[in-house]
C-alpha cells in the first residue's frame, strides 16, 4: 500500500482550497458533505461557489492564496487547473506542514481522494492508488447496488442504540444483534415504515430471553490458495466463526478473509493435540461458531465423530487445485 486510508475527523477541520473552477466545484461537492470549515481561494469563482459562500456553506475570498492563510489549515487543495499556481500551492502546503492534494496529480500529492459509497453515516472508500479510476467506478457502482439507501438509517439508528444494547453479554452475543438487525430485522422494519427504536428494543427483548447457542462446528475444506476459488458458504463462514481451525498448509490469503476478532488454532501435527472431533468440540464450547478449514475433503467420519462430541455440525464441499495442465493454460 502506497497510500494508506483513514477516516479524517472533519468536525474541525479547516479546509482550504485554491481553485474556482470545474476541478474546485468536484472538490467541494465533496467536502460541503462534512462538517469542516471550508475555505476558498479564487479571484475568479465560480458562479455556484459565490452561491454557495452567500448561503454560509463556504467562505470565499475573491484573491489568490497567501503563505499566511495555512495557519491551522488541516488540508489543502490545490485546483487551479494551472501549473504554476499548483506548484505555488504545494511549496505553501509543504512549508506550512500541511497535507497538500492536487488535483489529477498523484506524484505531486501528499494524499488523494478516494471513490466513495456514501450511506452516512456508512461510508465506503474504494482506492486504486490513482492507477485505474474507472475500476474504481465500477466497483463503486457494485457496492451502491448492494448498499441501499436504507443502510444509512439503520447505522445511525444503531448508533443511538448502542448503549442499551450492552445489557447484552460483550462477544457473540452481541454480535447475534447486530447481525440480525442489520441481515432481516433492521431492513424488515425500515420497509414497513416502522419505528426503528421500538423495532430495535423489541429485538433486544427477544435476544435478552433467548436460549444461549448451542455449539457449532463447520467443516469445510479448499484444495487451492487463491481466495477466489473458495465457495461462497465457505468464505461467509470465515467472516462469521468465532474460531478458526485450519490445517497448517491453509494460504495465509484464504486466512485473511476471516474476522479479525476471530481466534485462530493452526493444526500443525495432528499427533500433539486432541482427536480433531474432540478439539472442535472443545473450542465450540458457550456456543461459539468453529470452522475447522482443510486443506483436503472431508470425511463424513469426522462429521460423525463431532455431532457425537455434542455439537451441532455444517459440512461445506469444497474445490480441488486447478490441475498443472490449467495452471500453465492460464499462465
Amino acid at each position: 500500500m502506497q497510500h494508506f486510508p483513514i477516516f479524517l475527523a472533519m468536525a474541525d477541520a479547516r479546509v482550504l482550497l485554491s481553485g474556482g473552477g470545474a476541478a474546485a466545484l468536484a472538490k467541494l461537492r465533496l467536502l460541503m458533505k462534512t462538517p469542516a470549515r471550508i475555505e476558498v481561494f479564487a479571484r475568479d469563482a465560480a458562479p455556484e461557489i459565490v452561491t454557495w459562500a452567500r448561503q454560509g456553506r463556504l467562505r470565499h475570498h475573491a484573491r489568490d492564496l497567501q503563505r499566511g492563510d495555512l495557519n491551522g489549515a488541516t488540508l489543502l487543495y490545490a485546483a487551479d487547473e494551472d501549473d504554476a499556481l499548483d506548484t505555488r500551492t504545494i511549496a505553501f502546503g509543504r512549508g506550512a506542514g500541511v497535507l497538500t492534494n492536487v488535483v489529477d496529480n498523484l506524484q505531486a500529492s501528499d494524499f488523494i481522494t478516494p471513490a466513495m459509497v456514501d450511506r452516512a453515516p456508512v461510508t465506503v472508500a474504494i482506492g486504486t492508488e490513482g492507477t485505474a479510476p474507472v475500476l474504481a467506478r465500477k466497483i463503486k457502482a457494485a457496492l451502491e447496488e448492494q448498499l441501499p439507501v436504507a443502510t444509512g438509517a439503520l447505522a445511525a439508528a444503531a448508533a443511538a442504540f448502542r448503549d442499551r444494547a450492552e445489557v447484552l453479554p460483550h462477544g457473540e452475543a452481541r454480535r447475534r444483534f447486530w447481525a440480525d438487525w442489520f441481515d432481516a430485522t433492521g431492513p424488515e422494519a425500515q420497509a414497513a415504515g416502522h419505528d426503528l427504536d421500538v423495532a430495535l428494543s423489541a429485538l433486544l427483548t427477544t435476544h435478552q430471553a433467548g436460549q444461549a447457542r448451542a455449539p457449532r462446528v463447520t467443516l469445510a475444506w479448499t484444495g487451492s490458495d487463491d481466495p477466489d476459488l473458495l465457495v461462497m458458504k465457505t468464505r461467509r463462514a470465515l467472516d462469521e466463526a468465532d474460531v478458526v481451525v485450519h490445517d497448517a498448509a491453509i494460504a495465509p490469503e484464504i486466512l485473511e478473509l476471516a474476522r479479525r476478532e476471530a481466534d485462530f488454532l493452526t493444526l500443525h501435527d495432528t499427533a500433539t493435540v486432541p482427536p480433531l472431533p474432540q478439539l472442535l468440540a472443545q473450542q465450540a464450547k458457550g456456543g461459539r461458531h468453529v470452522l475447522y478449514l482443510a486443506c483436503s475433503p472431508v470425511s463424513d467420519s469426522l462429521a460423525a465423530a463431532t455431532r457425537a462430541a455434542g455439537t451441532q455440525v455444517t459440512m461445506i464441499p469444497g474445490l480441488p487445485a486447478a490441475p498443472a495442465f490449467q495452471r500453465q493454460e492460464q499462465a
